[in-house]
């Protein structure tokens, strides 16, 4: 798995350069990575959706337009390059194989011209994707994701903290609203 932030940077937010948590802190980074990832896909299993990884035979659907265009959103914050990219029908049929110089990509957007089907496809792709240096906005959005998690764990905090008889609310275990407007950008939408 890889992790969006580091202890030093965890630390450094929380201005301490102690051990004694350090078991508790790299737990919790790899709980907010794993939290970023989710937020941002918007599903479960996708481990490691910034991550720069070389994937292989990669099943997932795809959609055929009537002109022929096929497109398919990879789970990767970005697709670099695809060296394979096949289509079918149905699990009946054979593979149809694109050549890869004739793909295009847009951020996680893959998209074929010429394909000889129209609708919903099985589609077989092998890509490299994600960031090969994560976006410093991203690491911080990490680190202070950690942060929260710590002082929660410490503090012993419920859901949600406020004065009921104001009816305000001080405190939510809720995404906190930075962290949020921090990772708008990453979080994946699929028009």
């Amino acid at each position: 798995m890889t992790d969006y932030t580091s202890l030093t940077s965890v630390k450094l937010a929380l201005g301490s350069n102690q051990t004694t948590d350090d078991t508790l802190l790299s737990a919790l980074i790899t709980q907010a990575s794993r939290t970023i990832d989710r937020y941002c896909v918007g599903v479960v299993g996708c481990d490691n959706y910034f991550a720069r990884e070389t994937l292989t035979d990669v099943l997932m659907a795809g959609v055929v337009s009537r002109d022929g265009m096929l497109l398919c959103y990879p789970r990767k914050a970005v697709v670099e390059s695809v060296s394979a990219l096949a289509y079918r029908s149905s699990s009946q049929d054979t593979w149809q194989e694109i050549d890869p110089a004739r793909v295009e990509i847009g951020g996680y957007r893959v998209s074929a011209a010429g394909v000889d089907a129209v609708g919903t496809v099985r589609v077989k792709i092998s890509f490299i994707g994600g960031f090969s240096l994560l976006p410093d906005d991203l690491v911080n959005a990490a680190t202070l994701l950690v942060v929260r998690f710590y002082r929660e764990v410490k503090s012993g905090l419920g859901d949600s903290i406020g004065v009921a008889e104001l009816g305000t609310l001080t405190y939510t275990k809720a995404l906190p609203v930075r962290v949020i407007e921090m990772l708008k950008p990453y979080k994946r939408v699929i028009a």
